[in-house]
């Protein structure tokens, strides 16, 4: 996973809990990195899941909950460092749509090793989008945090709704429905 992922998992516990309790975390979480990342550089996922396992215990937060709230807080960022790759969108679904056709090919161009979940779109109208999530790494929390991120982003009210796929492994199905 890359180092903007942890470099940013750090701000965001230090927006949310202080700086101290960065610190602590670092001093207290076994890391082969020690805490330093660097923004282009991958690093074990495990040691994400480390962390964000410190944050959750001893916050007491469901995981789940830790993992939205991160891939909200984290939206805008990815579209402040790579505006370029979603100025020729102007509706929520159409963004999330086109992850996989669009972003995730930029994305490769930047970081050829970027270790990325499928997106699979199932159907669509104007006001919904049916899409399968597929990833090794399971952070379909994340995956809902982003996607409720990009709703905010483009100041669109709506419900998502998440269904774990039992006859597909590692799958999710996200049903978005946009509020009129």
């Amino acid at each position: 996973m890359k180092g903007f992922i942890f470099k940013s998992l750090l701000d965001f516990t230090e927006e949310s809990f202080g700086l101290a309790f960065v610190d602590e975390m670092i001093s207290e979480v076994e890391l082969d990195s020690e805490g330093v990342y660097v923004t282009f550089e991958s690093y074990p996922f495990a040691e994400l899941v480390a962390l964000a396992s410190y944050v959750s215990v001893q916050k007491q937060i469901p995981m789940e909950d830790l993992l939205e709230a991160f891939g909200l807080y984290i939206l805008p960022e990815l579209i402040s460092k790579h505006d370029y790759v979603i100025k020729d969108y102007t509706h929520p679904l159409d963004l999330i749509e086109g992850i996989e056709a669009h972003i995730h090919i930029e994305v490769r161009k930047l970081y050829d090793d970027a270790e990325l979940p499928t997106f699979n779109n199932i159907s669509r109208t104007e006001n919904r989008l049916e899409i399968e999530y597929t990833s090794q790494k399971e952070l379909s929390h994340f995956a809902i945090g982003l996607m409720k991120g990009t709703l905010k982003h483009f100041n669109t009210q709506g419900n998502i709704e998440m269904e774990k796929l039992t006859h597909k492994d590692k799958t999710t199905k996200f049903v978005i429905e946009l509020i009129n």
